[in-house]
């Protein structure tokens, strides 16, 4: 039994030994595999933190090409202009709005130094600025003016340690806007000061906000100006009417507009204009009152001077008006003196005239054969002589006629003067072959009888002063005046003349020929009473002729001259007014 124990102890040990051994196998076996497991594991937690890292670095880069395409976005989008520089002055960004500025491409300035692409901007204001942000760490903000562009620009600039972030816009408008409103302000203040003026500010009640100026015109305190004070300075003749209308300018919500005394500070009043306007708000409420007071005392002093010049003159002129009525008296005496005599000569001066030349008529055809050829000779000068004589008593006749004897102007066809003109002439027409061509001619008012008179002469002169052996060629012709050639600078000037004074349509006629003509030197005195160029021998005449035309003219208000090319011919320019002006009415009815 002992043995059996002992074999079953021996067997018990072995198998306990075995399965320590197994136990301990396991154990090792169980280590072994953690040990793997945890190897394992660590590798694959390390390649997972790579991995995790490496997407960590992709999503920070995207997010930050994200960002930047933002800002970059941003950046191109605002109106400000934007460069970035790095700490070496060199651009690392340039927008497009700064590159329109520079103009230039933003991406040729990239990596580029500002000071040698720029380098006139070296020692301009915001190349101070510039550094004194980079040295100091601090934003700057400045308004400058860049004379290498001759613009106006505002800085905001921003340092880093990577260097300056750098806004700026183009501000010229507007600086240029506020210079004229300053430099305005300017002249207004100088203005201000040489127009004797004093600005006032008040408020609604009319009590003063700003006097400084009123002050030194009045030499009032702050103390006498509180409340109505300013009042005191005003003339106490005219304090009541101030008043009246400040309280009425108060109420209409209307400017305050007067003229009153003021006392200034040396004690004198003066005459002020006043003007007032009131400031409204919102709800159509006054705020405040801005005003002037402008020195008016010469002007007043002047009006006065005036008013009593006026009065002394309208004194001068009614003593003035009698000698006037007086004269005119005086003169429609004369007139009647002269209507007399014109009666005189025309009756008692030429029945004389008629009796020498008929009886010395009588006494050739009856003692003809008695008489020797000196006799014949001096009886042919005593008719020649009554026969002239009678002539230049009718010429002057008609002469003074034409101004007191003139017809009420019609309204007249010129064709039809012309008519009668040529039918008065025909003996003459025919006798000298002459060839006398016309352009329609206007209805005009004006007094028929002297036109005809005016072209009879003017045309008959063309035939008298014919040349020998040439055909008389005289063209008449009318046309409204406008500036054009041929009419000369003597023609021009009247023209200009009459231009200025008339308001209505001017006819300039011309009477045209293939004269003698006349020499440039005798133009402006052939229209004078009796002056003749030639002896009686050559041409016939009394020299009142052409006188006749110039007055004919000018009572219809006109201007004649002439032009003329000495052996080539003469034209003779007229104008003639489309109405009647009342004057020529009123001076020849």
């Amino acid at each position: 039994m002992e043995r059996e124990e002992k074999k079953l102890l021996q067997q018990r040990i072995a198998n306990t030994d075995v399965g320590v051994r197994q136990i301990i196998f396991v154990v090792v076996l169980g280590y072994g595999l953690s040990s793997f497991l945890i190897v394992g594991v660590y590798f694959l937690l390390q390649k997972q933190i790579q991995i995790n890292k490496v997407l960590s670095a992709e999503a920070i880069l995207l997010e930050q090409q994200a960002a930047k395409a933002k800002l970059v976005n941003l950046l191109e989008t605002v109106t400000d202009a934007f460069v970035a520089l790095d700490a070496n002055w060199c651009y690392t960004y340039v927008n497009q709005r700064a590159g329109q500025i520079f103009n230039r491409r933003p991406e040729d300035l990239i990596g580029k130094n500002i000071w040698e692409e720029f380098p006139e901007g070296v020692g301009q204001k915001f190349y101070h600025a510039y550094y004194q942000a980079v040295s100091e760490q601090k934003v700057i903000q400045i308004e400058e003016y860049y004379p290498p562009w001759d613009r106006w620009f505002e800085n905001r600039i921003y340092p880093s340690q990577e260097g300056l972030s750098i806004f700026f816009q183009d501000i010229t408008q507007r600086k240029l806007a506020e210079l004229a409103l300053e430099n305005s302000e300017k002249r207004y203040r100088s203005l201000v000061l040489a127009t004797s003026q004093a600005v006032w500010l008040t408020d609604a009640q009319g009590f003063p906000k700003e006097y400084s100026s009123w002050i030194a015109l009045t030499g009032q305190t702050q103390e006498e100006l509180q409340v109505w004070g300013w009042l005191n300075a005003i003339h106490p003749q005219d304090r009541e009417l101030s008043l009246f209308l400040w309280n009425q300018a108060r109420e209409w919500k209307s400017p305050y507009k007067l003229e009153h005394r003021v006392r200034v500070a040396d004690g004198n009043y003066r005459f002020f204009a006043v003007r007032g306007v009131p400031i409204l708000d919102a709800d159509n409420q006054i705020q405040e009152w801005i005003g002037t007071h402008t020195d008016i005392t010469d002007r007043k002093l002047a009006e006065e001077a005036l008013q009593q010049a006026k009065a002394e003159l309208e004194i001068k002129v009614q003593e003035r008006t009698a000698e006037l009525e007086k004269l005119n008296e005086e003169l429609r005496n004369s007139n009647q003196e002269l209507e007399q005599f014109a009666y005189v000569a025309s009756h008692d001066l030429q029945e004389p005239l008629r009796a020498v030349t008929g009886y010395s008529q009588l006494l050739v055809e009856e003692y003809r054969e008695r008489l020797d050829d000196s006799a014949q000779e001096y009886i042919d000068y005593i008719i020649d002589g009554a026969r002239r004589m009678q002539q230049l008593i009718q010429d002057l006749l008609a002469y003074s006629r034409i101004g007191t004897r003139g017809r009420i102007f019609t309204l007249t066809d010129c064709n039809v003067v012309l008519r009668e003109a040529l039918s008065n002439l025909s003996v003459a027409i025919a006798e000298s072959q002459a060839v006398i061509t016309h352009e329609p001619l206007p209805n005009l008012l004006a007094d028929k009888t002297q036109l005809i008179q005016l072209f009879q002469n003017l045309i008959g002169n063309a035939i008298k002063f014919r040349r020998k052996d040439v055909t008389p060629q005289i063209h008449i012709s009318a046309a409204i005046v406008e500036k054009s050639e041929g009419v000369g600078v003597q023609g021009w000037k009247a023209l200009d003349e009459e231009c200025l004074t008339q308001n209505h349509e001017i006819w300039l006629f011309s009477v045209q020929d293939n004269s003698i003509g006349v020499k440039s030197q005798y133009l402006n005195r052939i229209f004078e009473i009796f002056r003749r160029l030639h002896t009686r021998r050559e041409f016939s005449g009394t020299g009142i002729g052409l006188a006749i035309c110039k007055k004919i003219v000018e009572r219809h208000n006109g201007h004649i001259w002439a032009e003329s090319q000495l052996g080539v011919g003469t034209t003779f320019y007229f104008t003639l007014h489309e109405s009647a002006t009342p004057e020529s009415l009123d001076k020849d009815v």
